[in-house]
């Protein structure tokens, strides 16, 4: 492995489906959703975790072990870059070039990652917020509004460092929209192939429903296979929001976060 790659997203935005076909090029190997940057980069921050052993405590222990070190955070970053790129490796068991980490829930440390692993390959995925409202209703709210708070945080402070995130990182990433990939997904896998620096093979278009990304019952898209591209999802949203008052929920939804929100316009 020469160089992880990070694609970030929100939660219901279609990542899986870019992460099958990116990983049916013979150079990127993948697994369902690591989460490893997670736990490691939420050690040293305050608040944000939960645990047995009292977080408050190790926060401020591990933070001042790293206030010891020679040059500080940079140090942790450096070690931490080396554990876990070498876990990335050992998943790439046919030397693949690279390691692509599709963990949706990263849009929480997308400064950090960029410290971690500053010379890696950065790819934004964004959706309508709307329509990813829809999904996890759909697919996760049992079709209601009132399950959604479980999810309240991807719903409104998502958008924001999704987007803060790709301000940081525009001038050494590729950004796309789903509703583009779904429209032409032939030009859009050449321009992430092209970023990559690897030859774009027109059978990624049609091997990506063979890839495995199941995970556990918690992780991964468990909604079923999909074997082909279609524009079908485009339109689901409006079966979600067929009614006075949940049209008025969605145009609040917009409302509320119009800065966070332009980037999908």
């Amino acid at each position: 492995m020469e160089l992880p790659i990070f694609l970030f997203s929100l939660p219901r935005s279609g990542s899986t489906l870019l992460q099958k076909v990116l990983m049916s090029h013979h150079a990127i190997a993948s697994t369902a959703e690591p989460w490893l940057l997670l736990p490691h980069l939420y050690a040293h921050r305050e608040i944000g975790v939960l645990a047995e052993y009292g977080h408050q405590i190790s926060y401020s222990a591990v933070n001042e072990f790293i206030n010891g070190l020679e040059n500080k955070r940079s140090d942790y970053y450096d070690a931490l870059g080396e554990f876990l790129g070498g876990l990335y490796e050992k998943q790439c068991s046919k030397n693949e070039k690279y390691f692509l980490d599709k963990t949706p829930r990263y849009y929480n440390i997308i400064p950090e990652i960029h410290e971690v692993f500053p010379d890696a390959k950065f790819i934004f995925l964004f959706r309508n917020p709307v329509h990813i409202m829809s999904s996890m209703m759909n697919t996760w709210s049992k079709g209601n509004l009132k399950y959604l708070y479980a999810f309240e945080r991807d719903l409104k402070q998502g958008p924001r460092l999704l987007s803060e995130g790709y301000e940081l990182l525009k001038n050494k990433s590729y950004a796309l929209r789903y509703e583009d990939f779904v429209k032409d997904p032939k030009k859009i896998t050449k321009e992430i192939c092209e970023y990559l620096e690897i030859k774009f093979d027109i059978s990624m278009l049609d091997d990506f429903s063979h890839q495995n990304t199941e995970g556990n019952i918690l992780i991964g898209d468990t909604t079923g296979e999909q074997s082909f591209i279609s524009e079908k999802s485009l339109h689901k949203w409006k079966n979600t929001f067929d009614s006075t008052f949940r049209k008025k929920v969605a145009y609040k939804y917009i409302l509320d976060y119009p800065q966070s929100s332009a980037i999908f316009r």
